[in-house]
């Protein structure tokens, strides 16, 4: 098959580690893979590069980030006059943002059909658009409408999680056009490490306590800060781009001296920092966005072989209900759940093996590749 796939952000960010990992897996099996993505480093050009099979295109920035993710004007124009120009059996539009719908459109007059991936809570009460203003209140509007609307024109629609599946066949969508595919765990790109060793290695004294977090997105961590503050020997390890918001919270809680943001984490030592943790956690308010998702720190806290601690919220309360990987806690008490990993090693330390079991045995892209194989030849086929 001639695949088209179109990331609606940055390359290392968000949907585009749920879009490359399929795309790679797809080239692997002798597939004709182009994943267009928003280049970080450049506003105007479009830069061209073949990574492990894929032909990965960099779309120009400027104008990315107005009002929303997706709205540049010279990303939207090379992509429909591409769409327009090459024909492809499957564009899969990864969200409902301008830049990866409008072209999946444009590409439908080529022969192409179209299939939506459903990764995020994005419109409605609770959800990632529910902001108090924004730059162009009209562009919510519009989104709330299109987010819903992009699933029923679509051939077919691909949910992150079964409660965006459920939505879906809310909308009308018939169930044969849906498919649930979790993302797949990043187990070739995070492997577990031992503790002692990623200590040693980034000069983390061993005896020390450390609860980790990882991610762009770094909400709700004031759940955390509030459940370490009894707990006076915890440090809390945040990796990603350095917050101030998340400091001013640390420092609204009182523990902003047990704040270790680590700033940006290339790919290749991702899995050493997480190494360093004794536990990881997944905090997440009751509210759309979080039901809707499936976040990829959870994946990534699974490859690396961590116990996690996480909020009883949409699908991540199914899997750790399914699969000891963790605990389950509500939001007062996420304290003891922390304190009982910290004092129960043996308890923390099988729940970290059973994670990278789970990795491999249950979210592995090669046993969720067949599924989606097997969705687009149904699209293909009707």
């Amino acid at each position: 098959m001639r695949l088209l796939f179109l990331n609606h952000n940055y390359r290392y960010g968000g949907t585009f580690y749920r879009a490359m990992p399929m795309a790679e897996q797809l080239a692997a099996r002798g597939h004709d893979v182009t994943l267009m993505t928003v280049s970080r480093e450049h506003r105007w050009r479009v830069t061209r590069s073949n990574v492990n099979g894929v032909h990965l295109v960099e779309t120009p920035n400027w104008g990315q980030d107005n009002s929303g993710e997706g709205y540049g004007p010279p990303d939207n124009l090379y992509r429909l006059s591409h769409a327009l120009s090459q024909r492809y059996d499957i564009i899969h539009m990864f969200d409902h943002k301008p830049n990866a719908t409008f072209a999946g459109l444009a590409g439908r007059l080529r022969g192409a059909r179209l299939i939506a991936d459903w990764a995020d809570w994005w419109g409605g009460p609770g959800g990632i658009n529910d902001v108090p203003r924004r730059r162009v209140p009209a562009v919510g509007a519009f989104e709330q409408w299109w987010e819903e609307q992009s699933k029923r024109w679509a051939d077919g629609v691909v949910t992150i999680s079964t409660v965006l599946q459920q939505r879906a066949i809310t909308l009308g969508i018939p169930s044969a056009r849906v498919l649930y595919l979790p993302t797949g765990a990043p187990i070739e790109r995070i492997r577990p490490i031992d503790r002692a060793t990623a200590r040693l290695e980034l000069g983390i004294p061993i005896e020390q306590q450390i609860v980790g977090f990882i991610g762009m997105g770094q909400g709700d961590l004031e759940i955390v800060m509030n459940a370490i503050r009894p707990l006076p020997d915890v440090r809390l390890m945040v990796i990603g781009a350095k917050n101030p918001a998340v400091l001013a919270q640390a420092q609204t809680v009182g523990v902003a001296d047990r704040l270790w943001q680590t700033g940006f984490v290339p790919n290749e030592q991702v899995a050493l920092y997480l190494a360093c943790a004794d536990v990881m956690c997944l905090p997440m308010s009751d509210r759309a966005a979080n039901r809707g998702r499936l976040p990829n720190k959870l994946l990534d806290y699974l490859a690396a072989g961590r116990p996690t601690v996480a909020n009883p919220i949409g699908d991540i309360k199914t899997i750790l209900e399914q699969h000891p990987v963790g605990l389950l806690a509500h939001e007062h008490e996420f304290s003891a759940a922390i304190a009982r990993l910290f004092s129960e090693r043996s308890l923390a330390d099988a729940l970290g093996s059973h994670a990278r079991y789970v990795a491999e045995e249950v979210f592995s892209w090669r046993r969720l590749m067949p599924q989606l194989l097997d969705f687009y030849q149904q699209i293909l086929s009707k």
